[in-house]
């Protein structure tokens, strides 16, 4: 949660997906606040901050999260499916939490758990920034379990155990991790048979429990694929890809122009 005039809010994420609609994110991996900051005035609807795979830590993660402007929301993915990584992610204000490897029913009860305070869940009590620094305590607790659970598709086990996951109370949205989830099937691309098929049992898993689902859709292709499944939670790329992207483009036409003028 993050305060827009002294009161908590989540963003616009939680209404898109209660209504069914395509809210489209950013993966955020650069460790500086004004990737932050540009990236949320585009006017993306959410934005997702990789402890998993990027170089952040808590301390960089609380000023990049103070740098989210208009209603972006803000996600964080925790390296592991452990509540002693998520209290201290969700002490620092994000709307929701992305767990990764969340295989069976068992890991996303855990992953719901902690998120919850007790007595329906084991996270720790001391919110700090969440809670406005306390000056806003009660209000944090009031609206505590709004707390976003994003749990992760990324193995052969979870897509077996679709069902069972997507109907744990608490959880919020699941994410496909494309890479991962076409490893796990001995596979290199999504595109290939296994793949798409497991994709296809996820897409009617959603369908059927009523939850929604994202994907990572880095090109035209992965993003057509996902919208043709239903996936709601769409992540466009990462900060540096973007980057590489557009520096790429700028490059190649001056080369271009480079030649044709010579």
């Amino acid at each position: 949660m993050r305060s827009n005039g002294g009161r908590p809010v989540f963003g616009r994420l939680p209404s898109l997906l209660k209504q069914g609609k395509v809210a489209l994110g950013a993966w955020i991996t650069i460790g500086n606040p004004e990737v932050v900051e540009m990236l949320s005035l585009l006017g993306f609807d959410w934005l997702l901050f990789d402890m998993e795979h990027a170089p952040l830590d808590y301390q960089l993660l609380e000023h990049m999260l103070m740098a989210v402007r208009g209603d972006a929301t803000p996600l964080v993915r925790v390296p592991l499916n452990d509540p002693v990584y998520v209290k201290r992610v969700l002490d620092l204000g994000p709307a929701g939490v992305l767990f990764p490897l969340v295989s069976t029913a068992d890991d996303a009860r855990r992953a719901v758990a902690s998120t919850r305070y007790p007595p329906r869940g084991l996270r720790g009590v001391g919110p700090r920034r969440a809670a406005s620094y306390g000056l806003r305590t009660e209000e944090y607790f009031e609206r505590a379990e709004e707390v976003l659970v994003v749990v992760q598709v990324e193995t052969r086990e979870a897509v077996e155990n679709i069902y069972d996951i997507l109907a744990v109370e608490g959880v919020s949205a699941f994410f496909v991790g494309p890479n991962d989830l076409s490893f796990s099937y001995g596979c290199r691309s999504w595109r290939e048979e296994p793949v798409l098929k497991a994709l296809e049992r996820v897409a009617e898993a959603s369908r059927s429990c009523g939850v929604p689902g994202g994907m990572y859709c880095p090109d035209a292709d992965s993003l057509r694929k996902a919208l043709e499944l239903g996936f709601k939670l769409i992540a466009l790329g990462s900060d540096y890809r973007f980057l590489i992207s557009g520096a790429r483009s700028r490059l190649e036409d001056a080369r271009k122009l480079l030649t044709t003028s010579a």
